[in-house]
């Protein structure tokens, strides 16, 4: 029986994240009969999440931990390692951050590296201590994942000596219930374009909006805009004006998610930088049109079930929005084809393959 460990911290987030639906995911279809032969000890939680009640083989270490912020990097490196001790492990996960220094063999999964390639993105205070705990991660891991051959690419452009430990395993989509889900009442039988995604630079909102202006002017009858995530006071600063026929929702539960990206005309992501992409697959399982960014892992998670555009021009971004809400053709082929490519993406894949790494580490190969 091999026993695992796992920083499960991010799972207490009352407002989860991409890698907080990664970790309990990853762990629902570890849990889930795709590693019988195996234990998983989370550290970092009060209770166990009820995303995970039905997953057998988890067991909780009563080792409770910040789930975010400076504190919880601190936890992670001074008081894990104490506490992993007490535990006979034969490898240890850290999905969401740095592995403490430990004598026990580790995996890291580094969903991406944006601070270290774009840390005009972020806070000096933030991209310092983030450069720091990946050139610690990148140096100590025993094995790396990435969720994607773009930012396996990435790491090892940057760091070469972590070429051989590094794999590239992609995320699965969970599909949702088609028939489920909240309605927006004000988007309620309304033709609707939809943006789901955090308030941050690479999210490249400025350009969606507008792109949306200059389809606005080109349509009789325009879709509306609807944008999940971000904060309402997007526009608030003076410099990006709302323009009409845009909607901010803010953060959206997830039975409120399914019903947009069900009822969605099309799914738009015109991203500039990601690790894996997420939102994309869950549009197409969804039955969702989409139009994502032509480069990096958007391009790479959409293969040809998408129209892919160039992300930093507006006009090409307007003309897509504009091809997708006239011709249902172009809609029911993108459908047809996201249903199919949605279909390639499963955590059971991700499950087994995650498995084959921690029995290489723990056999010491």
């Amino acid at each position: 029986m091999l026993t695992v460990g796992v920083d499960a911290r991010v799972l207490g987030k009352p407002e989860p994240t991409g890698v907080s639906r990664y970790t309990a995911s990853l762990l629902g279809a570890l849990g889930d009969g795709h590693a019988d032969d195996a234990e998983f000890v989370l550290f970092g939680l009060d209770d166990r999440p009820a995303s995970l009640d039905a997953a057998d083989g988890l067991r909780l270490a009563p080792e409770p931990a910040p789930h975010s912020g400076l504190r919880a990097h601190l936890w992670e490196q001074v008081r894990l390692p104490v506490a992993l001790r007490r535990y006979d492990l034969d490898v240890f996960h850290a999905p969401a951050g740095a592995p403490p220094y430990t004598g026990t063999p580790t995996v890291a999964t580094i969903h991406d590296i944006s601070p270290v390639v774009h840390p005009e993105w972020f806070s000096a205070a933030y991209g310092a201590l983030y450069r720091l705990l990946t050139a610690h991660t990148v140096r100590t891991a025993d094995r790396i994942v990435t969720v994607s051959g773009f930012a396996r690419d990435e790491i090892v452009e940057r760091y070469p000596a972590a070429a051989e430990r590094t794999v590239p395993i992609h995320n699965g989509v969970t599909p949702r219930d088609r028939s489920a889900g909240s309605p927006v009442a004000s988007l309620d039988g309304e033709a609707f374009l939809l943006f789901v995604g955090a308030m941050n630079p690479r999210k490249n909102l400025r350009t969606l909006v507008e792109s949306y202006d200059r389809y606005r002017d080109r349509v009789e009858d325009p879709a509306t805009l609807a944008l999940a995530g971000p904060s309402r006071e997007v526009f608030a600063d003076g410099d990006a004006p709302r323009p009409e026929g845009v909607r901010t929702l803010g953060f959206v539960p997830e039975s409120t998610l399914s019903w947009l990206y069900r009822e969605a005309t099309a799914f738009v992501f015109p991203s500039l930088y990601e690790g894996f992409g997420l939102p994309i697959l869950e549009a197409m399982s969804a039955g969702t049109p989409v139009i994502t960014s032509n480069r990096g892992a958007m391009a790479e998670v959409a293969g040809d079930a998408a129209l892919l555009v160039d992300p930093e021009r507006p006009a090409a971004l307007a003309d897509a929005m504009e091809r997708v809400t006239a011709a249902k053709t172009v809609r029911d082929d993108l459908r047809r084809r996201g249903r199919v490519r949605a279909r390639a993406f499963t955590w059971e894949r991700a499950a087994r393959r995650t498995m084959a790494v921690y029995r290489e580490v723990a056999d010491g190969r």
